[in-house]
């Protein structure tokens, strides 16, 4: 099933054209790596999914189609706790309260929920920026450079809880990276992305031999 068709989006600031003719669609159950350099357009084109900007051509969504999304900065109250601030996120968004204990727990923040989030590091603003996404069970879940700004660690902590979220709820996902080794192991297809254009398709059972010389390769060495 489609869940999302995006046809000849283009986007311009001025004279400078950051989305060109970029065609998508993303299927049911599906991850789609979305890998390029800063300004290579990944983030104007998850926010042009979301109807946050003034694209041109057309996207289209499954009917009822919810969708979540972590968007550059998780942006959230720094005197609430975990808790307050994910149950305020509810309530905006119409879910019900009971869903935010579980879902601190499935993100790894069930023991720190009373914590005030002035207080947490970056791996756990990630986490609650995830638990957010997943508000409403949404069909389709959008996470624009998930791992930026962490240590190895905490790359591989949010690496392995993606996976796993998208293992046990069957999400569909777009995740955003420069980085192809992180993309390469969460996602089914890779989309790679060069001055507002997608320049290269594949699956990701195609990556072969040293990941660093085929992003260069693709992206060009200056990526």
């Amino acid at each position: 099933m489609t869940l999302l068709d995006i046809r000849g989006v283009s986007m311009a600031h001025g004279r400078h054209q950051v989305l060109r003719d970029v065609d998508l669609r993303v299927e049911t159950g599906r991850v789609y790596g979305l890998l390029g350099p800063n300004g290579s357009g990944k983030t104007t084109l998850l926010k042009s999914v979301l109807g946050a900007n003034d694209h041109t051509g057309a996207v289209e969504h499954a009917r009822g189609l919810r969708i979540g999304r972590l968007i550059e900065y998780p942006a959230f109250y720094g005197s609430l706790s975990l808790r307050e601030n994910l149950e305020l996120h509810a309530r905006y968004l119409g879910t019900p309260l009971g869903e935010v204990p579980g879902l601190l727990e499935e993100v790894g923040l069930g023991g720190r929920a009373d914590l005030r989030f002035s207080r947490t590091s970056l791996g756990m603003r990630q986490r609650l920026g995830i638990a957010r996404a997943l508000l409403g069970e949404p069909g389709l879940v959008l996470l624009d450079e998930p791992t930026n700004g962490l240590d190895p660690l905490g790359i591989r902590d949010i690496r392995e809880l993606i996976r796993a979220v998208q293992s046990e709820r069957g999400t569909s996902m777009i995740v955003s990276s420069h980085n192809l080794t992180e993309i390469a192991s969460l996602a089914d297809h890779l989309l790679f992305m060069r001055e507002g254009r997608i320049v290269r398709r594949m699956d990701a059972s195609e990556v072969r031999g040293d990941l660093e010389e085929l992003y260069a390769a693709i992206l060009g060495e200056g990526a």
